[in-house]
């Protein structure tokens, strides 16, 4: 029996030791714990900015009050005239008129559907050097 006793003495002093340790954890946790809300997540598991009132520039600065102002723009070039400018009163001239559709060639051959000019040449058996 001396082998039992022994045993149960260490289990009852590893679990004091571990009931001691968790207290010291526990003590830790609540000197610790913010006491502000809840940090909530969104679907993605990213946690979701809280808006504090009194906040006046986001927490990374204002993007947009950091930065310069973006360099002026070069001054645009006048269009190239096409047609010579219509003198005051004089009518303006209409669109030209679309050309017409393009018509097939008549004198091109049809093309067999079953065999286009396009299809790589028939393979055939035997030995490719004999012509």
């Amino acid at each position: 029996m001396g082998f039992m006793d022994k045993a149960k003495k260490m289990a009852e002093q590893a679990q004091a030791k571990i009931d001691e340790a968790q207290k010291q954890f526990n003590a830790g946790q609540q000197e610790g714990q913010p006491s502000g809300p809840a940090v909530e997540y969104d679907s993605h598991g990213r946690p979701i900015p809280q808006a504090e009132p009194d906040a006046a520039t986001p927490p990374h600065g204002d993007p947009v009050a950091d930065s310069a102002p973006p360099p002026p723009a070069p001054p645009a070039a006048p269009p190239a005239p096409s047609a010579p400018p219509a003198a005051h009163g004089d009518p303006v001239a209409p669109p030209p008129a679309p050309a017409p559709p393009a018509q097939p060639a008549a004198d091109a051959p049809d093309e067999d559907p079953n065999h286009p000019s396009y299809a790589p040449p028939k393979l055939s058996s035997g030995d490719p050097l004999a012509g």
